[in-house]
């Protein structure tokens, strides 16, 4: 039987077991809480600040990082250096990655406007940090925007504001917005309601003066046809027509049909709708030692142009070859009559459509615009040329002036957008003007281009029986 002294003992034993278990748990715990997976993560940038929320108890604070992140006993954090770190919350554990502090921030919209009731959020961002957190925004100017601290924005009344955002080292940017009434009607226009494959157009979305709609939806019917995007940038994609329809952000909608067809051989798709042009015409050709010369020096240039021509010239075999090149070069063919010997109400239907029937027989394509000769008109030709009537509105005056240096200069003074220059390709003198205005046309920053191409990229329809002196 054993003495007390022995169950002392075993029980002093005991307890001290249990307090050694107890100590290691406490260890094992806490080595367990250090390289546990964080509760949450903080992102901040060089130099800045971030209060911890505070809690009913007592916390300790502790970095594990304090070259990337100091923390204080009362929480307050403070970015030193980039790169990621881990703090500990009481038993929480908080990483922190540190980015480089902003040196600007940038707003993608510098201006715009919209709508009364409508919402908007911008979007600001650092280029040259991975932080793009933590802005602040505040407004001057009419009271016409409330903006929350995500940068929502929500415009309430007409006028107009200045949103200021700021990151947490003051770096700033600005937008302004104009507030216009809800649109109670739009319209839409594109640069041609005719587009060909290959080629691109772009929608215009008409809002009145008065209102606005920051946010306006444009969607294609039928995107086998003719796909659209949020700039109202159209790509055709096979012929057919499509209904291009925008809606505004209060709902209201416009549409409008565009037709996708082949490309005619004469129409260049990869010209810029957005930069000058001005088209070059030629009557009274071809003649083979000056029309080559001509074709050749726009071959070489990359520029087009449309050559009215007089059907009974065309015999002469070297004439002949002339009119293929243009249409194997993609040069636009004009009807100038067929033996240019009438004059504005003494010009017949034969005169027209033997040209057309000349010019046919020897390319296979029949003229796409009319000139009638010395320019005069008669309802004779108006009703029955079958192309649009192409004047002009620079008169280079070659026939007269055989000049070819002061016909450069004259060109290039006259020169203006949309213009359609008057020229002749039957002159030595007019072949040496345009192998150098050409070139120098081109580096002025004009694209050199035939009447139909001018027409299709200025977005206008050209109807037969009508008279065009220029298309801006």
């Amino acid at each position: 039987m054993k003495s007390k002294s022995a169950y002392k003992l075993m029980s002093l034993v005991f307890v001290l077991l249990l307090i050694f278990i107890s100590f290691i748990a406490v260890i094992v715990n806490n080595l367990m809480i250090g390289t546990s997976a964080s509760d949450t993560a903080i992102n901040m940038g060089v130099g800045q600040t971030y209060q911890f929320p505070g809690e009913e108890t007592k916390t300790r604070f502790h970095s594990y990082n304090k070259e990337i992140v100091t923390v204080d006993k009362n929480g307050l954090l403070t970015a030193v250096s980039k790169g990621s770190a881990q703090i500990a919350a009481g038993r929480k554990k908080i990483d922190v990655n540190v980015f480089d502090a902003p040196k600007s921030v940038v707003l993608d919209d510098g201006a715009f406007s919209m709508g009364v009731g409508e919402e908007y959020t911008l979007s600001p961002y650092v280029p040259d940090s991975e932080f793009n957190t933590g802005f602040s925004y505040e407004l001057s100017g009419d009271n016409a925007v409330k903006i929350d601290e995500n940068g929502k924005i929500t415009a309430v009344a007409a006028g107009k504001v200045t949103v200021t955002v700021s990151t947490y080292n003051n770096c700033t940017a600005s937008c302004d917005i104009k507030v216009g009434n809800p649109p109670d009607k739009i319209s839409l226009s594109a640069t041609s309601n005719t587009l060909f494959l290959g080629a691109a157009g772009k929608i215009f979305i008409n809002i009145p003066a008065d209102c606005a709609s920051k946010a306006t939806t444009v969607q294609s019917d039928n995107e086998e046809v003719l796909k659209v995007n949020a700039k109202g940038e159209l790509t055709p994609v096979a012929t057919g027509t499509a209904k291009i329809k925008a809606t505004a952000y209060n709902g209201v909608s416009a549409e409008c049909e565009i037709s996708v067809v082949e490309k005619p051989y004469y129409i260049r798709t990869d010209l810029d709708p957005e930069k000058p042009m001005i088209a070059f015409t030629f009557d009274d050709g071809p003649n083979a030692e000056t029309t080559n010369r001509i074709l050749d020096a726009f071959e070489k240039n990359n520029a087009s142009c449309t050559f009215f021509i007089v059907g009974n010239r065309t015999f002469r075999d070297a004439n002949e070859k002339c009119v293929k090149r243009m249409v194997e070069k993609g040069f636009q063919l004009g009807n100038h009559t067929y033996d240019h010997l009438h004059y504005g109400s003494e010009v017949t239907i034969n005169d027209i459509t033997k040209c057309v029937d000349r010019l046919n027989a020897i390319s296979g394509h029949g003229p796409t615009a009319f000139r009638p000769t010395g320019g005069f008109l008669s309802d004779v030709i108006k009703s029955n040329c079958g192309a649009p009537i192409i004047l002009w509105n620079i008169d280079t005056e070659d026939w007269k002036c055989r000049d070819g240096d002061k016909l450069y200069y004259r060109i290039l003074d006259e020169a203006k957008d949309g213009g359609i220059v008057l020229m002749h390709d039957i002159y030595p003198t007019t072949a040496y003007a345009v192998e150098w205005v050409i070139p120098k046309l081109i580096q002025n920053g004009y694209q050199v281009v035939n009447v139909a191409e001018l027409a299709y990229y200025k977005g206008k329809t050209l109807e037969n029986g009508k008279t065009y002196f220029s298309i801006p």
